[in-house]
Formats: C-alpha cells, structure tokens, sequence
C-alpha cells in the first residue's frame, strides 16, 4: 500500500485593498485538495494580470506551501505570466483539458484555445508551468 502524498499548505499573503487573490486563492485551495501529487510537485511563480484595473494575483509554488497574493513589487519576475481579461482568464482555467491544454473536441475547450490563438489571453514564460497549473485548476 502506498501513502498518499498530502497536499502542500496553501496560504493568503499580501492583500490590496481591491485585489482577487482571494478569490484565486479558494480556486488554488481546492485544486490541491484534489490533486495533492500536482500540488505538490510545482515549482515556481506564475503571475495573473488582467485587463480591468485589478492588481495581478501572483501564485509561487514552494516546497512546502503555495502562496497566493496581490502581486507587489518584490523584485521576484515570474517564471510564466497569464493575462487577459477576468472572464478570458476564467474561462481558459475553466475550459476541459487534455494533456494540459484546452480540449479541442469540447466547445469550451475550442473557445479557450481561440482566445489563446486570438491574443486576447496571453502566455509568457514557462509554458510547462503554465499547462501544470491548469490541471491544478480543472474543475
């Protein structure tokens, strides 16, 4: 019998006044609940920036503990950065997925991968990362 690896502490840092970490932070919580392995074997840090004058959510994936905030300046750059707008980037960490991308034979999946194709979300950095983190979030 085999131990079952738990999942990674996920933690709430700095908060702006009008920032969604928050919100990122329940999807990110409940992702690792579901998929403490994957949790548990991401490393790195990957920024969320939006469209509408949100400040970016910035996630950093640690030995021990996830981190979820309102991205400050740190001096730390991100190892993959997501941007669109809010509805585009929930929609692509949303979309079904197969092999860690938008599932192409799936209209959500289709969509996601238009607005991807589209530029109007965009990823730069580590697409390895970014590909870990989606199924990190698949509902």
């Amino acid at each position: 019998m085999t131990a079952t690896k738990t999942a990674p502490r996920v933690k709430l840092g700095h908060l702006a006044d009008d920032g969604i970490a928050p919100s990122l932070y329940g999807l990110i919580e409940r992702g690792a609940m579901k998929r403490p392995k994957l949790a548990g074997e991401l490393r790195g840090t990957m920024e969320i920036r939006f469209s509408e004058p949100y400040p970016p959510v910035r996630v950093r994936f640690g030995d021990e503990e996830i981190l979820v905030e309102d991205a400050h300046d740190d001096g730390v750059a991100p190892d993959v950065v997501i941007s669109g707008s809010l509805p585009e980037v929930v929609h692509l960490a949303s979309a079904p997925l197969m092999g860690g991308l938008p599932k192409p034979t799936h209209a959500r999946g289709r969509s996601a991968l238009m607005k991807v194709a589209g530029g109007k979300v965009r990823i730069v950095g580590s697409r390895g990362l970014a590909r870990r983190v989606l199924k990190l979030l698949q509902i």
